[in-house]
C-alpha cells in the first residue's frame, strides 16, 4: 500500500467520500483498533452539521469538572468553563474534557 501522502488531495469531498480511520479500544462491532473506512457523511452526522459549517460547537458550561459530573456529563465529553470556578477556572470559555 502506498504512503498516504502520495494519494491525491480532494479539494471538495462529497459526503460519500471515504476516509480511513482506526476503531477505538471500546468500539462496537469488530476488534479494537481495527482499520476501517468511514464516509464524510458519517463524520458529519457524528459531530453535527453546525460544528462542521460554523467551525464552532455549542458546549455546555460548568464551573469545573465536578460540576460537569454532577450534571451527568459523560467522561470524555467536551465542556467549557462558566467562569464560576476556583482559579484558574474562573475564566469563562476554557474548553475542558470531562475526566
Amino acid at each position: 500500500m502506498p504512503k498516504i501522502k502520495t494519494y491525491d488531495l480532494i479539494i471538495n469531498p462529497e459526503t460519500t467520500t471515504k476516509v480511513v480511520g482506526t476503531k477505538g479500544e471500546n468500539s462496537v462491532g469488530g476488534p479494537a483498533f481495527q482499520t476501517v473506512n468511514v464516509s464524510v457523511g458519517q463524520i458529519i452526522n457524528l459531530v453535527g452539521r453546525s460544528a462542521i459549517f460554523t467551525g464552532t460547537q455549542s458546549l455546555l458550561a460548568y464551573a469545573d469538572d465536578a460540576a460537569a459530573a454532577a450534571d451527568g456529563l459523560a467522561t470524555g465529553k467536551l465542556f467549557q468553563t462558566s467562569g464560576a470556578g476556583a482559579a484558574p477556572l474562573n475564566v469563562a470559555g476554557i474548553v475542558m474534557v470531562k475526566q
